[in-house]
């Protein structure tokens, strides 16, 4: 038979053919894949329940010929999860894709993962006040830094182990460089009792209204007298008690050298000497650093008392079998 004649030669060129004409189709009508992560939403969510997922996108594989292919935009292609039959608790639960129809004959879509993990916790909601921590130091000196939060408490909201979680809600403000008061919009930290953030939670509002204000420090204070007793009365007197009068005087200083200084002492006072109440003029002892405003001497009154001494027994009182030994 004649068609058998150069068999291999006839196919090989029949192979040749075919691969040609795909390598031809190849080269004008490509097929390419593409993938896009649409975010996978929630229905049927039920009430007073948190939803978490183990991630917020799913990821489409969409195959065709490339000029279909590069044809197709991200927002036509929808995934959702149905949480009708959801529980508390962790579950795993199948994803719908959904796309236009006429995609069906000409394009092929595959979801790399069909299922998602899915837990679900009750809500809780809990109202924290707002701490501010301020750091630095402003380039004003000597003065006193004053932050004020508007609202000063937020609503934290979310599942309930994380809201349990939360132990503060705090909001860090720099005053390094600050030159004047300064208002300014600032986003809170809800942290657990590490100080770590808790990110999965939500703040109600989100932001709050930071009033900072920068108050000259005190450059003088009140602090009270001490009397300083020395050389006690001579036995057998005591100091039963004793009063000075002013009871406390102001100091000027630097506001640094006034917090070191709770009291002020006076000069030393001796009552050596001394065997009745006695009243004294007494100067006082001006720390370093500091001036009295005011008077500088204050009255030390001191009420002294002679203390009972115990008397011999008289012959009267000793007992009658010791005087009878006596005679």
């Amino acid at each position: 038979m004649r068609w058998r004649e150069n068999l291999l030669e006839k196919i090989g060129a029949l192979v040749t053919a075919v691969l040609l004409a795909l390598y031809v189709q190849s080269q004008l009508h490509p097929v390419i894949e593409r993938v896009y992560e649409p975010p996978i939403e929630q229905r049927n969510t039920p009430p007073n329940y948190e939803v978490r997922l183990e991630s917020a996108r799913a990821r489409v594989i969409v195959r065709g010929v490339k000029e279909l292919v590069e044809q197709t935009r991200a927002e036509q292609i929808r995934v959702t999860v149905d949480l009708s039959q959801a529980k508390p608790g962790e579950n795993r639960l199948p994803l719908r894709l959904d796309y236009p129809a006429d995609w069906s004959d000409r394009l092929t879509l595959e979801l790399e993962r069909p299922t998602v993990r899915v837990t679900m916790e009750p809500r809780l909601s809990r109202q924290f006040p707002v701490r501010v921590n301020l750091t630095g130091v402003p380039d004003l000196q000597e003065v006193l830094a004053e932050a004020i939060p508007e609202p000063n408490s937020v609503r934290i909201t979310g599942a309930a182990s994380q809201v349990r979680r939360v132990r503060t809600v705090q909001l860090n403000f720099d005053m390094t460089g600050l030159q004047g008061d300064l208002e300014i919009e600032a986003t809170p930290t809800p942290l657990d009792e590490s100080g770590e953030p808790v990110l999965t939670v939500q703040m109600t509002p989100d932001q709050v209204r930071l009033k900072v204000r920068l108050i000259p420090q005190p450059t003088s204070k009140t602090v009270p007298v001490s009397p300083r007793l020395e050389d006690l009365p001579p036995f057998p007197y005591r100091v039963i008690w004793f009063s000075v009068e002013p009871v406390s005087v102001q100091l000027r200083g630097s506001p640094a050298r006034l917090a070191q200084i709770n009291v002020i002492e006076t000069a030393p006072i001796s009552l050596r000497n001394k065997t009745a109440d006695a009243e004294i003029r007494v100067p006082l002892k001006a720390p370093a650093g500091v001036e009295i405003l005011g008077t500088r001497e204050v009255t030390v009154r001191v009420r002294i008392q002679r203390e009972a001494q115990p008397e011999a027994p008289s012959p009267k009182s000793l007992p009658e079998s010791q005087t009878k030994e006596e005679k």
